[in-house]
């Protein structure tokens, strides 16, 4: 029987242990060997897991990894094991990669610089705008995005990169047989064209809460930065955020109004220095600066700098009006709304100014 055959039967049997199936392709160079061991072998090699030596001599197991590669040959869905050159390369640094995944698409996964979108179901019309200019600013790298097709920022950033060309994967949490959400069936046809969707689970599996878990993981492995765009403060998006941190990369958050539900996630990650504050330009500058030998680390520094000129508007604006909300705010100085939240959570980092729980801002020591 094919090698390949082998390998995918132990993907299925280490779903939740990845690390352990890869070890043994690794250790047995002929995979037959191991799937003709006896069982009390096989739990001696299993340090006396009786529940994965069970697993591994089911019956039909191979028959059926069989049946569901042909199936997937015969629909266009492409196996990346993960010792192919097709796999996603930043994802295999992970040592909870899985040993295969189900790809069906266009985009070649590591010709471009992968950038993870994330962010709340419930995005609001700041969010989703906010994520379209994230999309159109990274157009010019060439930039594959990747998301979870999602309800809200997911779905906004999936149909953003197809509206400005660029490729797009969405990472499903069920069978590459089955979209989730069903109304996003158009959104994935889209982006098979130019781009594709990707899942570890195999087909005719469903929808399982613990699969996000496992879906966010994948979304953060895959990508050089993750952006998070909205969230509350516990969500898909900060699992992935967190998921993206412990993999050592970087991560990026929109800031927002101190007491807007959506940005309270955002807000969080930047206080607690979990992310970088994500302005304009700041992703691409991050991208350009990678191609570079050797970051520069003025240019990591002007990251976190706002315009000295709009500070000092919304100063002057204060200092002559002690107290005033978002709205105002934004008459007074002709800044735009995204601008605004931006360099308000500049200036309440700094200590200059400070907000109350009704969104109105004044000079600090004079609320």
């Amino acid at each position: 029987m094919d090698r390949d055959v082998y390998i995918y039967a132990l993907s299925r049997v280490f779903d939740m242990k990845p690390y352990l199936g890869r070890r043994l392709v690794e250790n047995f160079e002929n995979l037959s060997d191991l799937f003709e061991m006896k069982e009390s072998d096989l739990i001696e090699l299993f340090g006396g897991n009786m529940e994965l030596a069970g697993r591994l001599r089911a019956e039909g197991l191979l028959e059926k990894s069989y049946r569901e590669m042909m199936w997937a040959d015969s629909k266009g869905v492409s196996l990346l094991f993960y010792d192919d050159d097709k796999y996603p390369k930043l994802l295999k640094e992970c040592e909870d990669a899985p040993m295969l995944l189900f790809y069906m698409g266009s985009a070649g996964i590591n010709a471009h610089m992968p950038v993870s979108i994330v962010g709340t179901r419930l995005a609001s019309s700041y969010g989703k705008e906010t994520c379209y200019r994230l999309v159109e600013e990274l157009a010019v790298n060439n930039t594959l995005i990747v998301s979870g097709m999602a309800y809200g920022i997911d779905a906004c950033a999936h149909r953003a990169a197809i509206d400005y060309e660029l490729p797009t994967i969405g990472v499903l949490p069920c069978g590459i047989d089955t979209i989730y959400p069903e109304a996003h069936r158009e959104i994935a046809k889209k982006m098979v064209e130019n781009g594709g969707i990707i899942t570890e689970f195999p087909p005719g599996c469903g929808v399982r809460k613990w699969h996000f878990l496992k879906r966010n993981r994948i979304i953060a492995g895959m990508s050089e930065y993750t952006v998070v765009v909205e969230s509350r403060l516990r969500g898909g998006a900060m699992r992935t955020a967190e998921y993206a941190n412990s993999y050592n990369r970087e991560v990026y958050a929109v800031p927002g109004r101190l007491y807007d539900t959506n940005s309270i996630g955002c807000n969080y990650l930047i206080s607690r220095n979990m992310a970088q504050i994500c302005i304009g330009g700041t992703i691409s500058a991050a991208i350009n600066s990678s191609k570079k030998e050797g970051p520069s680390s003025s240019l990591h520094q002007s990251l976190f700098l706002f315009d000295s000129d709009k500070k000092e508007k919304i100063l002057l604006s204060l200092k002559n009006n002690s107290v005033q909300d978002a709205d105002s705010l934004s008459r007074t100085t002709g800044l735009s709304a995204g601008e605004l939240a931006q360099v308000l959570l500049e200036l309440e980092l700094e200590g200059s100014i400070s907000g109350d729980k009704w969104g109105r801002y004044s000079l600090s020591g004079h609320s």
